[in-house]
């Protein structure tokens, strides 16, 4: 339920979108919601540049909104930049399947029950997902990222390996 509040929000204050130039420049924006596997939630938006039809670079901003209550010690992801190179593959004028690979930086939060103490983690990042287009220059996309990391623990707890994100966005070509 949490994550439904957090995708109506992120799609209603990118419902008043400014208008763009006419002529499409290869930029784009994305904001939207994201789900981290241990049920905690991040707004996230991107900024890409498509270099041609296939591939596109962009880099991508996360900070967290609400945590996940493990044992009564509240987890979650404080803020998450990561940097990416993504391949596309159109299967109409408005549906494309998209991977992409690249790495992050993330630092996630731990509190409650005495500890108070944040891990930064970098890795490979690497996923994918789909977009659709409505019109020419507005869109949808939903994705899956994979973050991984090593190495990392707080009071002995081990938070090495991968972790899944779920994003759904909406997307603005200008």
């Amino acid at each position: 339920m949490k994550f439904l509040k957090l995708v109506l929000t992120a799609t209603t204050l990118t419902g008043f979108a400014v208008s763009a130039q006419a002529q499409d420049s290869g930029v784009y924006v994305n904001l939207g919601a994201e789900a981290v596997e241990f049920d905690s939630y991040n707004i996230t938006g991107r900024l890409g540049y498509q270099l041609n039809k296939n591939f596109s670079i962009e880099g991508q901003g996360s900070f967290g909104v609400a945590d996940d209550d493990i044992l009564g010690v509240d987890v979650g992801v404080d803020n998450s930049f990561a940097a990416f190179v993504r391949g596309s593959v159109p299967l109409s004028e408005q549906f494309s399947l998209f991977a992409r690979g690249g790495y992050h930086f993330t630092q996630f939060g731990v509190e409650g029950q005495g500890i108070d103490e944040s891990l930064d983690v970098d890795g490979l990042a690497f996923g994918g997902g789909a977009e659709f287009m409505l019109d020419d220059k507005n869109g949808l996309r939903a994705d899956v990222t994979f973050l991984d990391s090593s190495d990392n623990s707080i009071n002995g707890v081990d938070f090495s390996g991968t972790s899944e994100t779920y994003a759904i966005s909406y997307v603005r070509k200008f």
